[in-house]
C-alpha cells in the first residue's frame, strides 16, 4: 500500500502495488478536515488499515471505503461517528468482524481521546479508554491483541519532541499492545523509539538495533545512530534485515545484518523517508516527503532487479496484512 498525500491539497490516492511493480488499484479519497488552533495542527493520523481480505481507508473525516481480495470490490465498510473538530483513526482486524476506533476531540482542552471497538458493521460499540493527556490510536491487530500507535501529543508540532521526529507511517513514538476488551496493556514497545513500518518481527529504533512483540530491544546492529544520520530503518519480516540509509549515500538504502553488515543496497528516498518490506526479500521504496519521488520495488537480498512504480507515496501498509 502506497498511500499519497503529497500530490493534491485536498485529496489523497491510495495505491495498491504489485510485488512486480504494478499498479493493482488507485482509489482517489477525500482528505480529513484540517484542524488548526492556537496550540498547533492536528497530528496527521494514519488514513487506511488492511486485513487478511480488504483494504479499508478513510474517506473525509468518517466514511471508511473497503476493498476486497482478490476481485477488487469496493464498498462504504462503516460509518464513524466524528463531529466537527474530531478526527479518526482506526485498524480493523485480520478476520474483518471488528473495528478499534480513536477519536480525537480538539474542541476540548486538553483534547481528549476516546478509544472503543465495535463490530465492523456497528451496533456492538464498546469503549476501552478515555484520557485527557494519554494519546493513542489503533494501528494494527497482533495475535489478538489490538496495537496503539503513541505520541507525544495530539498536534503536529509534538512530533518535533521526539527527536529525529517522525520515522514511521503511524507518527508513533512506540506502541502499546493492549487486550482489546478491556484495554489493559500486554506490552510496551517503548525500549527505543521506533522506526519504520511494523513488521511481523517488531520495530527498527531509530538509536539502532529491533525491538521485537514482548518489547525486548536487540543490540544495535551497527555502529551508526540510524535516526539522526540516515532514514528511517525498517526491519523485515523474518527479522533479519533492517533497511536504512547511511549519511554517506543518502540516496541508496542499505541492506544491514545484526552485526553492522551491509551485504547489498537498493534504490532509496533518502533520510526521513522509510521503506516496506513485501517479503523476505523484496522492498517497496517510497517518499513521504518527496512528492517527485518515483517508488520502486526492488529484490533486497540478491540485488537482481528493479521495477518502478507509476504511483507516489509512501509504504502504509502490507494487503493482506502481515501483522497477525
Amino acid at each position: 500500500m502506497l498511500v499519497d498525500l503529497l500530490t493534491t491539497p485536498s485529496i489523497y490516492y491510495a495505491n495498491v502495488v504489485g510485488i512486480d511493480g504494478r499498479v493493482w488499484a488507485s482509489m482517489t479519497l477525500d482528505k480529513r478536515t484540517p484542524i488548526s488552533n492556537q496550540t498547533g495542527h492536528a497530528i496527521e493520523l494514519p488514513y487506511v488499515s488492511t486485513s487478511s481480505t480488504a483494504l479499508y481507508m478513510l474517506a473525509g473525516d468518517s466514511t471508511v471505503w473497503s476493498l476486497r481480495l482478490p476481485d477488487g470490490k469496493q464498498a462504504v465498510a462503516t460509518h464513524i461517528p466524528v463531529g466537527p473538530g474530531m478526527e479518526a483513526a482506526f485498524a480493523v482486524s485480520p478476520d474483518d468482524s471488528t473495528i478499534a476506533v480513536s477519536v480525537l476531540d480538539f474542541n476540548r482542552s486538553p483534547v481528549h481521546v476516546l478509544l472503543y471497538t465495535d463490530n465492523l458493521g456497528g451496533g456492538n460499540q464498546h469503549v476501552i479508554f478515555e484520557s485527557d493527556s494519554d494519546y493513542v490510536w489503533p494501528v494494527a491487530w497482533h495475535s489478538g491483541l489490538l496495537v496503539l500507535a503513541r505520541a507525544y501529543g495530539p498536534y503536529e508540532e509534538d512530533i518535533a519532541k521526539a527527536a529525529p521526529g517522525r520515522d514511521n507511517p503511524y507518527s508513533a513514538v512506540s506502541y502499546h499492545i493492549v487486550d482489546p476488551i478491556t484495554a489493559d496493556r500486554i506490552y510496551l514497545l517503548g525500549g527505543c523509539t521506533v522506526s519504520g513500518p511494523l513488521s511481523p518481527a517488531g520495530s527498527g529504533c531509530i538509536q539502532g538495533g529491533t525491538i521485537d512483540w514482548q518489547g525486548n530491544v536487540s543490540p544495535p546492529w551497527s555502529t551508526r545512530d540510524w535516526g539522526s544520520v540516515s532514514s528511517a530503518a525498517a526491519l523485515s519480516p523474518d527479522g533479519l534485515w533492517v533497511a536504512a540509509t547511511t549519511p554517506d549515500s543518502p540516496d541508496r538504502m542499505a541492506i544491514w545484518t545484526p552485526d553492522g553488515r551491509v551485504i547489498t543496497w537498493v534504490y532509496g528516498a533518502g533520510t526521513r523517508d522509510w521503506v516496506g518490506w513485501l517479503d523476505d526479500q523484496h522492498i517497496l521504496s517510497g517518499s513521504y516527503l518527496n512528492a517527485s519521488f518515483q517508488p520502486t520495488v526492488s529484490n533486497a537480498i540478491k540485488d537482481e532487479f528493479d521495477h518502478p512504480v507509476s504511483v507516489r507515496g509512501f509504504y502504509a501498509a502490507r494487503l493482506p496484512t502481515d501483522i497477525v
